[in-house]
């Protein structure tokens, strides 16, 4: 206990000069990566003649991210590890390996299951709730006067006569029709089901022959003429769009099976817990803390966030705004895809060597891309540093030299961030630190320099820009939806189009 009060007492005493040297020291420090160091004038110096730079805390926070980033690539180049080890490279591109993974284990558990026959060909392309149709379009502005309107039917009417007397579909629907996307492919559509185009275009394909033409069909958009080629016409297309439909009922099948048999029971704090994960997703990638409970195993902050880093930039606004039920949905349908990844584990599912080159070439190209523009390459190094131990200096410089520049108002360096699975990787390889105290200091020293019109109102629900990760969001996670998504584009003449 003593010896105790003596430590506290010393906090209080003028005499601790050596204590209070240190804490001043680290407070002039911002962050620190492999050895080099980013000090509180270093950093306010860049930001505040940086008028397009906000001066908020998230930001200041989110550039000292960066530095480190890219200190870190530059000293790992410096040091000789190329980042080509395998176990690197799946590593830093965990949402492909990922991806790959799922794929494999749906092919293996549903995909590989279903099998279409001949017969069931021939029986749903003769009699059932599919079509697979061609078409071609003259289309017609909605207002257009009756004038307008009888001159597109002739010119519909003139294309069918044309057909009657034994002219190519295809090639009169690719020189022809109005719609182009079908255009491209002789006027196919592909397979319909039933209900899914317009009234008009729905009654009359639906009544047409294997081989039959239609007579002129006016809808919402215009003329069609509608054809429905012969099975052997179009076989291999069918029974592959017939089997991918297969596919799909499985997969709901399963999808459900898996809601039933495997319940997923999520905190009710974890909405919260998400909620602020948005504000420091560096902490929260270290948090334990659970969000949702399944047979066999749970999920944690920590393992949600780094879930979040494969999705695109704007998944962190949606994130803050998103109410409580969505944000449940959100961690259920993360959680679901933990437990998939586990099976295919589970299943000894492994990625095929075209999936593994196709990964290493991608990755190869974007660090050779990004040791490149950060200016630290080993051929670049080895002119400019004859002696090995001055390369981390020399990598020190650059990396400095390119940060001033991209936080200044015309930089000349384009900018990028190090991809967010390969900077795990480098943090977990190499000592880093970022200092909160050093961040206030240098926000605080910035806007001092800056002068009275530097201080920038949060924003809320966002930590900062951030780098879209390499392949996107695997096996299908959604974040929140706020606001409807874009309507897919259809062929002419479709619902919705």
């Amino acid at each position: 206990m003593v010896r105790r009060l003596a430590v506290l007492a010393c906090f209080t005493l003028a005499g601790c000069a050596g204590l209070r040297d240190a804490l001043s020291a680290h407070q002039d420090v911002v962050a620190r990566a492999a050895g080099q160091e980013l000090t509180v004038a270093q950093l306010a110096a860049a930001l505040a003649p940086a008028k397009n730079v906000p001066l908020r805390r998230d930001i200041v926070d989110r550039v000292a991210d960066l530095w480190v980033n890219w200190e870190l690539l530059g000293q790992a180049v410096a040091g000789g590890d190329s980042l080509l080890d395998t176990a690197t490279i799946w590593a830093a591109n965990w949402p492909r390996v990922a991806q790959h993974l799922a794929d494999h284990y749906h092919d293996q558990m549903i995909a590989g299951k279903v099998h279409v026959s001949p017969g069931q060909v021939d029986s749903a392309y003769n009699a059932g709730d599919v079509r697979w149709l061609d078409h071609i379009l003259v289309s017609v502005q909605q207002g257009s006067t009756p004038t307008v309107r009888a001159g597109k039917q002739r010119e519909a009417e003139g294309y069918l006569a044309q057909l009657r007397h034994g002219a190519n579909f295809s090639k009169l629907a690719k020189d022809k029709s109005n719609d182009p996307e079908s255009a491209r492919s002789g006027g196919s559509l592909g397979m319909v089901l039933r209900g899914q185009m317009v009234k008009p275009f729905d009654s009359v394909a639906f009544t047409l022959k294997p081989g039959e033409i239609s007579d002129v069909v006016q809808s919402p958009y215009g003329y069609h003429i509608i054809w429905r080629p012969q099975l052997a016409q179009v076989r291999d297309s069918f029974a592959a769009r017939l089997r991918d439909l297969a596919v799909n009922r499985m997969d709901s099948l399963f999808l459900d099976s898996l809601n039933r048999n495997v319940p997923i029971n999520v905190k009710g704090s974890a909405p919260a817990a998400v909620r602020a994960a948005v504000q420091g997703m560096r902490e929260a990638k270290q948090s334990t803390k659970v969000l949702a409970t399944f047979p066999g195993g749970q999920l944690t902050l920590g393992r949600l966030a780094r879930w979040m880093q494969a999705f695109n930039p704007q998944t962190t606004v949606m994130i803050g705004q998103a109410p409580d039920s969505t944000l449940t949905l959100f961690v259920k349908s993360i959680a679901r895809n933990e437990i998939l990844l586990q099976a295919a584990k589970d299943q000894h599912i492994q990625m095929t060597p075209a999936d593994q080159d196709s990964i290493r070439t991608v990755y190869r190209g974007d660090l050779a891309d990004m040791i490149q523009r950060l200016g630290v390459s080993p051929e670049s190094l080895a002119v400019d540093t004859a002696v090995k131990a001055h390369r981390a200096q020399a990598v020190a410089n650059r990396v400095q030299e390119f940060f001033d520049d991209i936080v200044a108002s015309s930089p000349r360096h384009q900018f990028f961030d190090v991809q967010p699975f390969l900077a795990d990787v480098l943090r977990s390889r190499y000592s880093w630190s970022i200092s909160p105290l050093g961040v206030d200091r240098a926000l605080a020293k910035a806007q001092q320099l800056r002068g009275p019109t530097a201080a920038a109102p949060a924003a809320p629900g966002t930590g900062g820009p951030t780098q879209v990760a390499p392949g996107g969001p695997p096996m299908g996670a959604q974040p929140p939806q706020q606001v409807p998504a874009p309507a897919a584009k259809r062929p002419a003449g479709k619902k919705g189009s």
